[in-house]
């Protein structure tokens, strides 16, 4: 499904954002990707869904090559691929359902099936009783479940989640974690990235360890102490 060969992401001449990675992730898969702030994981998050080119390398999502496809094709991809950000990116002018809503109006589906998608895609992150409320209303960990429901909505096969609690408190990380495992349950493959270790070590999950741009540990076993103590 995603396939990354031999690729560097090299910014400002010669230095190395992401060195030699060599990834394969397939369907349905959970996969937690780690390490501290700056070593790469949100670029290799953007190599996902093709925000961003590797400098050399090839990689390869649902049948789409970084070397070869056209910029028309871009948003077809990322149709099939959901994103969640850190600081949760919502329409400050929008309540919750519109929030929703805009990212299938963007696509052209028709109102009554927009309708349809966005109370079911609601109910299913818990958050139907907040659908009339903009996000000044909302604490982070609601505003971080509107932002799931917008990358659900448009049901993508990759969940794509940049440090998703990285803004909201320790009751809300766990209700979004949670969230997550669900919704890799239904069979979307999530790739999650995160600084907090706590989240992963204890995890059966696949974990990817990441430092100064290169993997360092890939692995469904606890990560080793000493990247703990000396590496993270």
């Amino acid at each position: 499904m995603i396939q990354i060969y031999d690729t560097d992401v090299v910014f400002h001449k010669e230095w190395y954002a992401l060195k030699n990675i060599n990834l394969k992730i397939e369907k349905g898969e959970f996969i937690f990707v780690t390490g501290p702030s700056g070593c790469g994981k949100t670029t290799l998050l953007r190599l996902m869904y093709m925000d961003l080119f590797p400098t050399k390398g090839e990689v390869i999502v649902a049948g789409f090559h970084s070397s070869s496809i056209k910029t028309k094709e871009i948003p077809f991809l990322r149709r099939k691929i959901g994103v969640i950000c850190p600081d949760f990116k919502l329409l400050q002018d929008r309540d919750a359902f519109d929030n929703i809503a805009f990212a299938l109006q963007v696509t052209g589906t028709a109102r009554k099936l927009i309708k349809e998608k966005v109370l079911k895609t609601l109910a299913d992150v818990h958050l139907s009783h907040k659908r009339d409320s903009f996000p000044f209303q909302l604490s982070g960990g609601e505003q971080q479940k509107v932002s799931i429901a917008r990358a659900l909505v448009r049901e993508p096969f990759i969940l794509l989640a940049d440090e998703p609690t990285g803004n909201v408190d320790p009751e809300s990380t766990k209700e979004i974690l949670e969230l997550l495992k669900d919704i890799n349950a239904s069979g979307t493959a999530v790739i999650m990235a995160t600084h907090e270790i706590h989240l992963v070590q204890k995890s059966p999950f696949r974990k990817i360890a990441v430092k100064m741009g290169e993997v360092i540990e890939d692995t469904k076993d606890n990560l080793k102490e000493e990247i703990f103590l000396d590496k993270l």
